[in-house]
């Protein structure tokens, strides 16, 4: 190649890269002047976020529920605080003397964070009550990284009780586990 033609390529590509350093000191720029603005509304997209997050993917409980039940699981559905809770018991006490795999979730009424209870069936046939805290450090609502789900197998023999809030239980009187918000047998408030 020519030297000629070595020395136009070098000299063309120069607007180029005055143009790109010139592009990012602009936008570095820009984000330091409004550091203030964005540093006060990340919260709240962080929040969005992680909303839309919960919306698309579910939550532990979800997660937790599906494995152990399987896909070809019946699910019998999420009670909300409050709700009528007969439609997903009675799917649940169905389910359970059909042997057949389920799922189903109530919510509890939570102090400082989302938090719920339920059973889930498994192909294997054990039986899991499955508890859900939104947060366990109580700043709200329910935490991309921080909530937890647990599993605890039912006593055996495996039975499925309807307790006094009407809701699906395998806890029965004399094997009531020990009394907090988190407990299967639990008041919704």
């Amino acid at each position: 190649m020519a030297p000629s033609l070595k020395k136009q390529r070098r000299t063309s590509l120069w607007p180029w890269a005055i143009a790109s350093v010139l592009a990012v000191a602009l936008v570095g720029f820009l984000v330091w002047f409004n550091y203030g603005w964005i540093s006060w509304n990340l919260p709240s997209w962080k929040g969005k976020l992680e909303a839309m997050a919960l919306t698309l993917f579910g939550d532990a409980w979800d997660g937790q529920a599906r494995e152990l039940s399987g896909r070809r699981a019946i699910d019998c559905g999420r009670v909300k605080v409050h709700e009528n809770a007969s439609q997903a018991t009675e799917c649940a006490l169905n389910a359970f003397h059909e042997k057949n795999p389920f799922r189903v979730r109530y919510d509890l009424l939570g102090i400082d964070s989302n938090v719920s209870a339920g059973l889930v069936f498994t192909p294997e046939r054990k039986l899991y009550a499955v508890t859900f805290d939104g947060d366990p450090q109580g700043q709200g609502g329910t935490s991309w990284s921080r909530q937890r789900a647990e599993k605890i197998l039912c006593p055996t023999p495996f039975q499925v009780y309807v307790n006094p809030n009407g809701r699906a239980n395998c806890f029965g009187k004399d094997a009531v586990a020990p009394h907090d918000i988190m407990s299967p047998n639990a008041k919704s408030y």
